[in-house]
């Protein structure tokens, strides 16, 4: 067959004149070649787009989820602090009804932005309940928050003073629920029961996380899986976080979208929400489309062009985009997201990289911006615990090289929780702002000020000695005088004020960053004691 196919072409070929015969030939070849060569950069090219677009399909489900999350952490707060308030600890043992309507009262819910309070004390009564109604209308029941909490009580202690949150489905909306066994603000006494809080993920909250996370999503009822989703890869697991637990999250990819399925899990490990979310296949789209033009203008310049472009061609197409394919592979493996690939063309090639730098460049703003979050409290701005934590071995390891001393002051807003009982806690969180700025102003460039967790903070003083920390300490007690934060409920000064306790190394010790906070923390300890508004240096 191939024979006779040759004999064929020949005796074709042999009619037509030498000129003919190259343009025929040329046109046969070319057009070979270039069918060949396109389908190899698809093959090389379109995975790279695949993989690029699947992970920033992955980084944003993954912000979806955080920022489920971080609702679950703003609740946790709210009712951690309600479980360390001496007055919710007697009202559990003694109900008071004026503490009920004052506190649980449609009005006092409304004003903490909740939509249920359950309140159970020791014994597994209910001694209060209040609701305000879902967005939707619905004003949920006593019997609605408990069947959301029973199935993680059962077979556990429900009483112990450790927040527990997750989400939950409840009246056809999506809400988010925090317990925590009641205690005296100290941490001390027997729990006298547990309080449980319930807040709407209202549409507004909804809305606000698709809006950080840069992507729609719809979240309902768990279901089985869209028929879109049997059958496809294998699903991917999306870490947990500080209260959600790690997810499955299922992928389908279609000519122009990426659907993405997770079922969010509650307090029991059953599915209690599913989140469906889309994406749209920018770069595909252009890369296909790309291509296409390709392939119709290689065919146009086969029938006019000569044997030269073969060179030029290969010059100007096949070797950039080998290139290109190598870098964007070395990029993948590597996942330096600040790179930028240089290829500084006036063609196709040129806006193919621009595209693929100005992708780049997004993926790196938000996995900055990401490990940003996740090192600043959010209600200061300054440094948060997790910081503290990855600069104290650094600064443990320069202890160790130098031995320059290395100095750590612990500071605690005298008598927070009256303030906060008197005030309101917007009040106290407009506090904990002004107290952090005293901290910064107070902090050098390589001192390093951060929330060590509710009314307690930190400052990290490399190259200081006692002196030298004993005067940053003055000075913040100087300024926090300066403000004159009224306080109408402290024992020791009408404004608000601070308590200071520090330590100071001039060689690492045994037990390491830990045991530098426990000095400092025995230093606040011996402040307090002593009538606080003070500060305390550990002196062994």
């Amino acid at each position: 067959m191939y024979r006779r196919f040759k004999t064929h072409l020949r005796m074709n070929l042999a009619g037509l004149g030498l000129a003919s015969r190259i343009v025929a030939s040329f046109i046969l070849v070319f057009g070979l070649m270039g069918s060949v060569g396109l389908y190899l950069m698809k093959r090389s090219l379109l995975p790279t787009f695949e993989t690029i677009e699947r992970k920033a399909a992955y980084d944003a489900a993954k912000r979806v989820l955080s920022g489920f999350d971080e609702q679950l952490v703003s609740l946790s707060v709210l009712n951690h602090d309600w479980a360390f308030w001496d007055e919710m600890y007697e009202h559990l043992l003694k109900p008071n009804q004026k503490f009920q309507v004052s506190n649980i009262g449609p009005a006092a819910i409304a004003a903490s932005n909740l939509n249920a309070v359950l309140l159970v004390n020791a014994s597994g009564a209910v001694v209060g309940f209040g609701g305000r109604a879902l967005s939707n209308g619905r004003i949920p029941q006593m019997r609605d928050l408990l069947s959301s909490l029973l199935g993680s009580w059962q077979g556990a202690d429900p009483h112990v003073p450790t927040t527990k949150c997750g989400l939950s489905w409840m009246l056809e909306r999506p809400v988010s629920i925090c317990w925590t066994g009641v205690v005296h603000s100290d941490g001390t006494h027997t729990p006298s029961g547990t309080v449980a809080m319930m807040r709407e993920l209202d549409p507004e909250d909804l809305k606000n996380i698709a809006a950080n996370a840069g992507i729609d999503f719809r979240m309902s009822a768990p279901k089985e899986p869209k028929p879109a989703f049997f059958g496809t890869e294998t699903p991917l697991q999306i870490p947990g976080f500080q209260y959600l637990p790690a997810h499955d999250l299922q992928l389908s990819s279609h000519d122009t979208v990426i659907d993405m399925q997770s079922l969010s899990s509650g307090f029991d490990g059953r599915s209690v929400a599913q989140v469906d979310m889309q994406i749209e296949r920018q770069w595909m789209v252009k890369a296909e489309k790309l291509l296409s033009d390709m392939m119709l203008q290689w065919a146009m310049v086969a029938f006019v062009s000569g044997v030269v472009l073969i060179s030029v061609i290969q010059r100007w197409l096949v070797r950039p985009v080998a290139r290109l394919r190598t870098d964007l592979a070395s990029l993948g493996e590597s996942k330096s997201w600040d790179s930028v690939l240089k290829y500084d063309r006036p063609d196709e090639i040129g806006e193919l990289t621009k595209g693929i730098n100005s992708l780049l460049l997004v993926l790196h703003e938000q996995v900055r911006k990401l490990e940003s979050m996740s090192r600043t409290d959010s209600l200061t701005g300054i440094a948060n615990r997790r910081k503290l934590d990855e600069r104290l071995p650094l600064e443990m390891s320069r202890l160790a090289r130098h031995a320059d001393p290395l100095s750590l002051l612990l500071i605690d807003v005298d008598h927070f929780k009256k303030y906060n009982d008197l005030y309101g806690h917007p009040e106290g969180d407009v506090a904990l702002k002004k107290v952090a700025s005293v901290l910064a102003a107070c902090s050098r460039q390589q001192d390093l000020a951060a929330r060590f967790g509710g009314e307690e903070f930190a400052i990290l003083l490399p190259n200081s000695d006692e002196a030298g920390a004993l005067a940053v300490a003055e000075k913040i007690m100087l300024e926090m005088s300066k403000l004159e934060i009224p306080h109408g409920q402290s024992p020791t000064s009408p404004r608000l004020s601070v308590s200071v306790g520090g330590t100071t190394w001039t060689e690492v010790q045994p037990g390491g960053a830990g045991a530098l906070i426990s000095q400092a923390d025995k230093a606040l300890y011996v402040a307090k004691r002593d009538g606080r508004m003070r500060a305390s240096f550990y002196n062994g």
